[in-house]
């Protein structure tokens, strides 16, 4: 088949095989981190179980996805892992969401939606293709079918300026720049600023401010475990992971880990480490979820 592009708006588009490690009772959750993007997922190995608790995952209780589409969430999702994962899995831009989705990310309200409650029966046809496509074929497929999508929305309004602009700026400043500073850049009070981003988001701009820094932290502790020869990176001090970007201390660190992980990192680096190295990297600092 020819190759497809895909739409504007989608960040990272692989196909993925994943082998689970170890006696599946002893492997860990799978936990999707909440992250900049909206994450697709086409399984085509068998149904997700997305779990919105630990306690949930502990007792093999969740939601079943063929079609998972990952709200714009701050806290994780626990999925099982099992002995093979194959399957397509997308990045969306949230400001992206009204284009491909016809819906601002803020409609996204649950942790995980079934693809064919957003985007209708047509997902259940894209799933029956590219289950059954060879793999090689299988992101040219989900490709074709966003870009589709994408021609569906293509008079639909899309978010507003102050939003996007407030988005690029705390983006390239990993969540760090003055929410007060970014208001007045794109010329509104923060107050308003916050309001549109709950509008086209669902959270208000200190929240996305707090998430992207979290994103670009876990993204270079991601980084130094991928360099590392063990489950422990030598050398990684994570009070100066801490300092490097802007949480006051360790224990602030963790804070945030807990918030948005539901675990330290340095228990994340002991559940993830020999799993991640299954993943494709990521750029973008993005979470399978």
């Amino acid at each position: 088949m020819r190759e497809a592009t895909p739409p504007p708006g989608v960040r990272r588009l692989i196909s993925y095989a994943v082998e689970g490690i170890g006696p599946r009772p002893q492997r860990p959750p799978h936990r999707g981190l909440p992250s900049s993007t909206l994450t697709l997922v086409v399984a085509t190995d068998a149904p997700l179980l997305c779990s919105y608790s630990f306690a949930d995952w502990a007792r093999r209780e969740g939601v079943r996805h063929d079609v998972c589409l990952g709200g714009f969430h701050t806290r994780p999702v626990y999925l099982q892992r099992p002995d093979r994962e194959e399957g397509v899995q997308v990045a969306v831009h949230p400001l992206a969401a009204r284009r491909l989705f016809g819906m601002p990310a803020s409609a996204l309200s649950e942790l995980t939606h079934e693809g064919e409650d957003v985007l209708g029966s047509r997902v259940r046809a894209l799933h029956s293709r590219v289950a059954s496509a060879p793999a090689r074929d299988r992101a040219d497929l989900v490709a074709a079918g966003l870009a589709s999508a994408a021609d569906r929305y293509e008079l639909v309004p899309g978010p507003r300026r102050e939003v996007v602009g407030a988005w690029r700026l705390l983006e390239a400043s990993g969540g760090r720049m003055r929410v007060s500073r970014v208001a007045s850049e794109v010329g509104v009070t923060p107050r308003h600023l916050s309001t549109l981003c709950r509008a086209e988001l669902g959270i208000g701009t200190k929240a996305l401010a707090d998430l992207l820094r979290f994103e670009s932290t876990h993204s270079a502790l991601r980084e130094a475990v991928r360099r590392a020869s063990g489950p422990r990176p030598d050398g990684l001090r994570l009070a100066d992971l801490a300092h490097d970007h802007g949480y006051a201390d360790h224990a602030h660190l963790n804070a945030a880990y807990r918030r948005y992980a539901g675990t330290s990192p340095t228990n994340w680096i002991e559940e993830e480490f020999r799993h991640i190295q299954a993943w494709p990297p990521d750029p973008g600092g993005d979470s399978p979820a």
